[in-house]
């Protein structure tokens, strides 16, 4: 069951509303229903599980194949079908493109995130690797990952195991792998949400997000949608726009519990600089200039790391796809198709 989550431990919670951030990746006319629209296929994993994922395959390519596209979104926690249109884009610019819920969430809830010892992030990453080990035998080139926010974190620590499996990493509004931008996360949702409609924090109705061993399904799902009302608007440049975007989800398109467990085993095991460095693959980043964790995940990472691309967009926040679609479309074509 759920963790104790108390007053005292909220800001580690909502340190982990970046992942929430991923709950928006789409646009007003990509929202029919909560659901994935492309046909669903399945791989065996490594433990004999079944994992289901959704491919959108480039025509064929005779003069110059283009990589393939893995698309890693947030949470953790959070389902992924709401990454279909970004999937979409990138299919367009002619690469093959997969998308799938990691273990524990949406189409593959019923997966073990335990197992033989290993936490949640170590079988996440294997799952990665079961997805590229299926790409097509007539693949040359190695795919590029792109993860969003926590997704960022995700593709780093494939990465990190896997570094000769991976092409190019586009870091989308990421979490630097030391989390300095989320030391002021909690204080940033907290002024942004006094600003916009007055809610009082500091009340102990709003901050108690306790649920006990016995609680009911009905408080967790109380807990999961102030989660999704009261963090996810404040991931937006307008605010407005984030309400409207976050009455598309519900309870069942997040998981605390996981989420929770996820920042544990990551900050047991953190990625590192020195790790980083020795990757030999190149690393871009693309952003906005009003991200709640701008500047301070670019600068640590530009610190500590060479970056190849950089590319920062204005009136956006967390969703430049969403907010600044054309730039969005603009800004990540030059990332993934130019040399």
């Amino acid at each position: 069951m759920y963790n104790h989550l108390l007053k005292n431990t909220m800001a580690k919670l909502f340190q982990s509303a970046c992942l929430l951030a991923s709950a928006c990746l789409f646009s007003v006319s990509s929202i029919a229903n909560a659901a994935f629209t492309s046909p669903s296929q399945t791989l065996t994993t490594a433990h004999n599980e079944t994992l289901v994922y959704h491919e959108l395959k480039a025509a064929n390519q005779l003069d110059k194949p283009k990589p393939a596209i893995i698309l890693l979104g947030g949470g953790p926690g959070f389902s992924s079908w709401n990454l279909e249109p970004i999937q979409t884009l990138l299919h367009s610019f002619g690469h093959s493109t997969y998308l799938m819920d990691m273990r524990g969430i949406g189409e593959n809830a019923d997966l073990a995130t335990q197992r033989l010892q290993k936490t949640i992030t170590q079988l996440w990453v294997e799952d990665i690797d079961s997805l590229i080990q299926q790409l097509p035998a007539t693949s040359s080139q190695k795919p590029i990952l792109i993860g969003h926010s926590w997704g960022a974190l995700m593709a780093m620590l494939y990465t990190q195991q896997y570094p000769d499996h991976v092409s190019q990493l586009l870091l989308l509004n990421p979490v630097d792998p030391e989390k300095h931008a989320m030391r002021d996360l909690t204080e940033n949702i907290h002024q942004k949400n006094l600003q916009a409609q007055q809610i009082t924090w500091d009340d102990e109705k709003a901050w108690n997000n306790e649920v006990s061993e016995l609680a009911s399904e009905l408080q967790a799902r109380e807990i999961t949608e102030r989660q999704i009302t009261q963090v996810l608007p404040t991931y937006f440049y307008d605010y407005q726009q984030g309400q409207s975007y976050a009455k598309m989800f519900n309870h069942t398109d997040f998981d605390i519990e996981l989420n929770v467990q996820a920042w544990k085993t990551y900050d047991a095991n953190p990625i590192t600089y020195e790790q980083i460095r020795n990757w030999r693959l190149p690393v871009d980043f693309l952003d906005c200039r009003q991200d709640s964790l701008m500047p301070e995940n670019l600068q640590a990472l530009e610190n500590n790391q060479v970056l190849r691309k950089i590319i920062v967009l204005d009136k956006c926040s967390h969703f430049p796809w969403v907010e600044q679609p054309k730039a969005f479309e603009q800004a990540i074509k030059y990332m993934v198709d130019s040399e």
